[in-house]
């Protein structure tokens, strides 16, 4: 391991000196990181403990990361920026040979502690089910992925609170705005856990830990070229969610064929609504608050990636 520490730290020498005279360019060059499914919450280096993550209260991360007019060696140059990157792959080399070449695999909620959560919900909510908000959950992150690789992110009004929508949506603009397309293939949903349950004065939360397996990579619109990511190589992703609804939202008490019998209604006009395809009501076009119905994805923080 020693030799390869020095092996690398004499390869990272070199590309400083092959740097140095980098021809002089303007000051304040902006990269952008590679998204990783809907929300930016990956790239192309693992990472696995903390995370980043999107939600009702947060102002999310300014996705370029700007160098501003500082720079190495005298005027304005590309040195600064290399060195940094030289230094995340060093970095990034380094770690992978200590971790291997084998996933470890995520880290799962275990079955009792799932199954005592839903146990403390059906307290208050007796129709509430495990095997429900699981597959409530698989779904809606499988039609994420759909949505944000064409573009289209309506259809997620009614899944997310406003907050989410709109951050998510700020970032969807961002990949139209470069002409990118971020594509997220052979999505496979690995496991999803119960992990926390607590209620404020105004919603029911209820955390989630899910792991997934996909292959993500983003190309450019017009040439169809590939600029991040790798569609031949897959990543296994592990989210905590938090879903929420209003206090005092009940599951509905399911018809003779198992399903949910519940009638939703504008409460602006009265007028029937279907909130599994929009939230804005057919009928007089309002924005019907969709947890006052039901679980909506309310916060998304990032635990881990592995590649493989």
């Amino acid at each position: 391991m020693k030799i390869r520490v020095q092996i690398l730290l004499g390869f990272l020498a070199l590309l400083l000196v092959l740097a140095l005279p980098a021809a002089a360019v303007e000051a304040g060059v902006r990269f952008h990181p590679a998204p990783a499914d809907a929300g930016f919450f990956g790239g192309d280096s693992d990472f696995g403990g903390g995370g980043g993550g999107w939600g009702s209260s947060d102002s999310g991360w300014d996705s370029d990361f700007s160098f501003g007019s500082g720079s190495f060696g005298g005027g304005g140059s590309l040195v600064g920026p290399v060195v940094i990157v030289i230094i995340f792959l060093v970095i990034a080399l380094l770690s992978k040979k200590q971790k291997g070449s084998a996933p470890t695999g995520p880290v799962q909620v275990p079955p009792v502690q799932s199954a005592g959560i839903a146990d403390r919900i059906r307290q208050t909510d007796p129709f509430f089910t495990e095997a429900e908000m699981r597959e409530k959950v698989s779904n809606l992150y499988s039609e994420m992925q759909r949505a944000w690789e064409i573009q289209d992110w309506e259809p997620m009004r009614a899944r997310l609170t406003d907050d989410l929508y709109n951050q998510m949506g700020r970032q969807l603009q961002e990949l139209i705005t470069r002409n990118q397309i971020n594509r997220v293939e052979r999505v496979a949903i690995i496991s999803v856990g119960l992990e926390n349950f607590y209620q404020d004065q105004l919603h029911d939360n209820l955390e989630i830990r899910l792991t997934t397996r996909i292959t993500d990579y983003t190309i450019d619109r017009a040439s169809g070229n590939v600029v991040s990511g790798d569609p031949r190589r897959e990543k296994f992703m592990t989210y905590m969610w938090t879903m929420i609804r209003t206090v005092g939202t009940k599951t509905a008490m399911p018809d003779a064929g198992g399903k949910e019998a519940v009638s939703r209604n504008c409460p602006h006009c009265g007028a029937p609504i279907d909130l599994t395809q929009s939230a804005r009501c057919s009928y007089c076009g309002s924005i019907v608050t969709a947890p006052e119905f039901d679980w909506v994805l309310s916060n998304i923080r990032g635990i881990s990636q592995q590649t493989i």
